[in-house]
């Protein structure tokens, strides 16, 4: 059947977009969680963790999140990767932002003065974005 495209904008709107998050429950119902953790790393292998602050803790609800030395924005969750805005050493937001994408389960380096590695676990990722 031919549809027409007020149908199928109406369908879209209704039912939301494949790119969307979808993470889910062990039940296949969508998560409810909206926090996310990563683990900072000194080695490219993800098995060296810094003597102090490895693991942060962002919530997709809060506009700022802090961290150890910078804060984030415009946190979202999707199936199988996090982006995010990095304002290095600024703990409200107010720096000029870097937008990153940390995926689900790859060690990743992010250069800088000193080198780090972040990693999601997948096997406890259950972030749902609250945003759109």
């Amino acid at each position: 059947m031919n549809r027409p495209p007020l149908f199928c904008l109406l369908f879209l709107l209704a039912h939301g977009c494949a790119s969307e998050p979808t993470a889910a429950d062990d039940s296949g119902n969508p998560s409810s969680e909206t926090s996310v953790r990563f683990t900072v790393y000194t080695d490219a292998a993800c098995t060296q963790l810094p003597s102090a602050n490895s693991v942060v803790e962002l919530d997709t609800t809060v506009a700022c999140n802090t961290t150890p030395d910078s804060s984030i924005s415009e946190l979202a969750c999707f199936d199988d990767r996090i982006t995010y805005t990095n304002h290095p050493n600024s703990s409200d937001c107010s720096a000029s932002g870097i937008t990153n994408e940390l995926f689900v389960g790859v060690c990743q380096e992010f250069p800088g003065p000193v080198a780090t590695w972040k990693r999601i676990e997948a096997d406890t990722y259950e972030c749902l974005s609250s945003n759109p």
